[in-house]
């Protein structure tokens, strides 16, 4: 996952070069982030038991959405009151990757499965 991480950080670039480039730094930072979010997918279900799979998707995807709705009220935001908005946007966009790789290994640093508490 640290590999597709990096591959987004390109990215941060993308208003600094020609629009073919740019074309092609963003293009490899969406097929960078269906490998993250494909390997993401699978990490939760080599931690977690069957039975709590499905609910922490849920839980997941539900963050996402919301993640989905305020980014956009974000970037009109600095869009509307900064002339090089675009530069600031993608230079977010470039880290969050790697922010997000960090904290994954902060929060489970041996990778390990998880046993939870039956009940």
């Amino acid at each position: 996952m640290f590999v597709f991480a990096l591959c987004v950080v390109p990215i941060a670039f993308a208003t600094r070069v020609s629009d073919w480039t740019a074309v092609l730094l963003i293009g490899l930072a969406g097929a960078a982030h269906q490998a993250w979010s494909a390997n993401l997918y699978t990490t939760v279900s080599d931690m977690f038991p069957k039975r709590a799979v499905a609910t922490l998707i849920g839980v997941g995807s539900a963050a996402g959405s919301v993640g989905g709705m305020i980014f956009p009220i974000i970037t009109g935001m600095i869009l509307d009151h900064f002339l090089n908005g675009y530069s600031i946007i993608f230079g977010f966009c470039s880290i969050a990757y790697l922010v997000a790789f960090a904290l994954n290994h902060l929060l489970a640093p041996k990778f390990e499965p998880i046993a939870l508490e039956t009940s």
